[in-house]
């Protein structure tokens, strides 16, 4: 079976994202995700979508470019951004251990890269060719590999 494919673009704004949350719950949905997974999915590409806007835009006309791709063993969203100021310093490794070693309990900050990892299968963050970030998230749709 080839991949479908989706693409979405949206600006770089969080009230869009309602809207993308609606759309790939009803799409896990039909692809017979069951409703835990669906709410995870939903959790972790709001977080993915959230850090887009507000990490990795330079305002909201740069705009979020969804790339979703399905086939019979997978889901996977990229999530790609334009960079906010030209640096891509949140997503480097050193950045995201800082994150990791900064992440508490009483901090409001530094928990969805944490949730990120959590939620989904496979992920992965990448500098991408316009000056932004890419992150790829990857859920696996036999029940095998569902969490919990």
């Amino acid at each position: 079976m080839e991949k479908d494919r989706i693409e979405l673009n949206i600006p770089s704004d969080v009230f869009y994202l309602e809207s993308v949350r609606v759309f790939i719950g009803k799409l896990s949905e039909t692809l017979k995700f069951s409703k835990k997974r669906i709410t995870d999915i939903q959790l972790a590409l709001d977080e993915i979508c959230t850090n887009a806007v507000y990490h990795g835009s330079k305002c909201v006309s740069s705009g979020i470019e969804l790339q979703i791709s399905i086939d019979k063993r997978a889901l996977e969203i990229i999530v790609r951004d334009k960079g906010s100021d030209g640096r891509q310093d949140w997503s480097t490794p050193e950045k995201l251990a800082e994150i990791q070693a900064n992440r508490s309990p009483t901090s409001e900050r530094g928990h969805g890269l944490y949730l990120i990892d959590c939620l989904t299968d496979v992920h992965k963050l990448q500098a991408n060719a316009v000056g932004g970030t890419d992150v790829t998230a990857i859920f696996y749709r036999d029940t095998q590999h569902e969490n919990g």
